[in-house]
């Protein structure tokens, strides 16, 4: 009954996390990881809001990453390395946003501060992790380049995030109870329903 209520906003919270993470991550553009991760910390924050429950972070991740090797095709990801580096660092944002998420975000009582905290968490535990990783088990990186990854990088990621989950949330409670458009629910999942089949297609085609 809830997958069934609420799966076309997990759907798309999850198609514009990898739709995201395809069109920004195929740039060449200093601070990649920051960006995306930020971006992804505060759709998962958005979407938490919207379906205050436990275990869509986690479904909305899953989507997300199939959505990305939907676009990148599965010969992409046939090597060890290129699951590690890529569906595996959208799965640990996902994992560690849905457990503070558990912890700090209630349905009964909306608390901005519990939002920052669980994107704060996520995108410093997450890169420190990631970057421990790629250093001592892949060993395709030098220990310079992991201090910058978890307390540059990961730092920029925390604050990031939590600033554009503050400006999401802010938009979403301030303009959502205003009922300025009246959308009969049938149509609009049709409408949403319709984006996110133009996305998949889209991102089919823009790796």
């Amino acid at each position: 009954m809830f997958l069934k209520r609420n799966f076309i906003l997990i759907a798309l919270f999850g198609t514009l996390i990898g739709f995201n993470e395809c069109m920004i991550g195929g740039l060449n553009i200093p601070f990649r990881s920051v960006v995306l991760s930020s971006i992804t910390l505060a759709f998962l924050a958005l979407a938490r809001f919207y379906i205050p429950k436990s275990g869509t972070s986690f479904l909305i991740i899953i989507i997300a990453i199939l959505f990305k090797i939907n676009s990148y095709g599965i010969q992409s990801y046939c090597t060890p390395a290129a699951f590690l580096c890529g569906p595996t660092a959208l799965l640990m944002l996902g994992t560690a946003f849905e457990i503070f998420a558990y912890i700090f975000i209630t349905k009964t009582r909306f608390k901005y501060l519990n939002y920052v905290l669980s994107c704060v968490l996520t995108a410093i535990i997450v890169f420190i992790a990631f970057g421990l990783m790629n250093t001592f088990i892949l060993k395709s990186w030098d220990t310079s380049r992991l201090v910058e990854y978890i307390f540059l990088k990961g730092s920029l990621t925390a604050v990031f995030s939590a600033t554009l989950s503050l400006l999401g949330l802010y938009a979403a409670k301030s303009f959502s109870p205003l009922n300025i458009v009246r959308i009969h629910p049938y149509l609009m999942n049709s409408i949403l329903g319709s984006i996110i089949i133009a996305l998949w297609m889209l991102g089919s085609y823009i790796v």
